[in-house]
């Protein structure tokens, strides 16, 4: 098969370490620099520090006064937040099932701030443990470490850190411990969309253990909400916060908008019919399905299917975020492994590059009404794909 032709095996590695290494600054540069412009909770926009961190802390304020149905109810929550932030505080809301509660608990223990930093340490600490034990080698997790798509998550104060721990645990595991892979992927559940891909790779592989045990930490997890936060809560997230992130998602503009890399996004950032960008986000949905399963039902090497099926998921998923886009980050280490094993093929450096960066540029993009990023990611799955054909090439090996 034919390879990239742009110079010596020797020098495309150094360029993709060069650029790997200059995001990297430039990320920890633009870090330093928002953290030395914090003025008490507001950052130099005058926004919170750690943006949507705030509505994990508020969630934890709000349980801790007992008064956790008001976390659903987008006025009150709201209200709550203005409370702290300052009655210009803009609109933010809580879209999370009650489950993901667990994730505050005991942070309205700690002021805002420090609440955030150890939210950050402790996500990035989990994430780089979690790294560590999906690849042999030491390098790898320092470079998740330092991808933009860490920074995105620094910056909005997201979750990202602990989906992308779940979920590179549970396949780390998977292959010698199922059981408790199951477990990982069944707290992965806070985050539906992100583990929409997982029960077909488990379905293809015949993984029933691992299902069994997902299924039931689901249930569990599940139960322990009730339990804790009261059948109410479950209710409200059905009946209030559920349809109006519905609504959001078919209305909603500006920087919710711009974060999104999916296909339902863009047909709406470009103006199609809202069925008509519904429809192509089910055809992509359906062929990541058709892709994942027959990856995982044939032999390969386990990192390059898993990396396959985590740009896969953010290909089916409408509502996947640049914040969880520490799945395509890791999915690019493995792809880099193995070009420094076999050689770059025709296109894939580009378009490694250019997915490297996208969970920074695709704000820029969206907001300029360039939606290219569901192009991307598309592509990426389309050279994992060629990828693992071309391992099951008589004589040919993936790694």
């Amino acid at each position: 098969m034919a390879t990239d032709s742009m110079g010596p095996q020797g020098s495309r590695r150094g360029l993709v370490i060069a650029l790997a290494a200059g995001v990297a600054a430039a990320c920890l540069a633009l870090s330093l620099a928002y953290i030395s412009l914090w003025r008490g909770d507001h950052d130099g926009l005058n926004h919170a520090v750690g943006r949507d961190f705030i509505n994990m802390w508020t969630a934890s304020q709000l349980v801790e006064a007992d008064r956790t149905v008001d976390i659903f109810d987008q006025e009150k929550f709201l209200a709550a937040q203005r409370q702290h932030m300052g009655t210009e505080f803009p609109f933010h809301f809580w879209s999370y099932p009650p489950h993901a509660l667990v994730l505050s608990e005991q942070l309205s223990n700690l002021p805002y701030r420090w609440a955030f930093i150890l939210w950050t340490l402790c996500g990035l600490g989990l994430m780089f443990y979690a790294a560590g034990k999906y690849w042999s080698g030491k390098f790898a997790p320092w470079l998740l470490l330092l991808a933009p798509s860490s920074f995105v998550n620094i910056f909005l104060g997201q979750n990202g850190f602990f989906t992308s721990a779940l979920a590179l645990s549970g396949f780390a595991l998977l292959p010698r411990r199922p059981v408790l892979a199951g477990v990982m992927f069944g707290l992965l559940t806070f985050k539906p969309h992100l583990g929409l891909m997982i029960p077909v790779a488990l379905l293809a592989m015949r993984g029933w253990r691992c299902m069994v045990a997902a299924t039931l930490t689901t249930a569990l997890f599940v139960g322990v909400s009730v339990w804790m936060y009261g059948a109410e809560a479950w209710w409200q997230f059905l009946q209030s916060t559920l349809p109006h992130q519905m609504r959001f998602m078919a209305e909603g503009d500006g920087p919710f908008q711009w974060m999104m890399p999916s296909w339902f996004m863009a047909g709406r950032i470009v103006g199609l019919p809202l069925w008509l960008a519904q429809l192509i986000q089910a055809l992509a949905a359906v062929a990541a399905v058709v892709v994942v399963y027959r990856v995982f039902r044939g032999e390969a090497e386990w990192h390059l299917k898993v990396s396959l099926l985590f740009v896969a998921t953010l290909v089916a998923s409408p509502q996947g975020f640049n914040y969880d886009m520490g799945l395509v980050s890791a999915a690019l280490i493995c792809l880099a492994g193995l070009a420094f094993g076999t050689g770059w093929r025709r296109g894939e450096l580009a378009v490694a590059a250019c997915c490297w960066i996208l969970p920074l540029a695709v704000m820029p993009l969206n907001a300029a009404g360039i939606p290219i990023g569901p192009l991307l990611l598309a592509g990426l799955l389309a050279c994992l794909y060629r990828r693992w054909q071309i391992s099951l090439e008589p004589g040919r090996h993936a790694s």
